[in-house]
């Protein structure tokens, strides 16, 4: 298992390739090379709040590689100083279909979000970073 503090080192250290990976994914989507089937759900009858989402996926081109990530979501959790949700993420080789890694994925979900985000401002505005219009400030 590759825990939190792996990841988040590993992260800090490429956060600028990781902007490039997650365009190369998105690419790679574009392009037909990917398999997204729907999220399932799994609820629990005595914890209305609560839930585990599984979101199977498969992402070819350079990647070549599947797995499952694993969401739980508690919100109660938060009464207890726990986190409300917390992530793993399996990958398995195309190949054989066995399992490579097993890792925390809270961090890497994130960072993928925030990589989105400047994909975004470079494809709308031409930079990495979004400036507030003078019009759009309140005073």
């Amino acid at each position: 298992m590759i825990g939190a503090g792996d990841i988040a080192a590993e992260t800090d250290r490429h956060r600028t390739e990781l902007v490039e990976v997650v365009r190369a994914a998105y690419l790679t989507h574009d392009a037909g090379d990917s398999a997204n089937p729907h999220s399932s759900f799994l609820r629990f009858p005595h914890q209305e709040r609560s839930r585990i989402i599984s979101l199977p996926a498969y992402l070819g081109g350079a990647f070549e590689v599947a797995g499952n990530k694993w969401i739980a979501s508690f919100p109660d959790n938060t009464r207890h100083g726990v986190p409300r949700a917390s992530a793993t993420l399996i990958l398995n080789d195309c190949v054989t279909g066995y399992p490579f890694a097993c890792m925390e994925s809270s961090i890497v979900s994130a960072t993928r979000t925030a990589a989105s985000a400047v994909l975004g401002a470079q494809t709308l505005l031409g930079t990495r970073r979004a400036a507030a219009s003078a019009s759009s400030v309140r005073g």
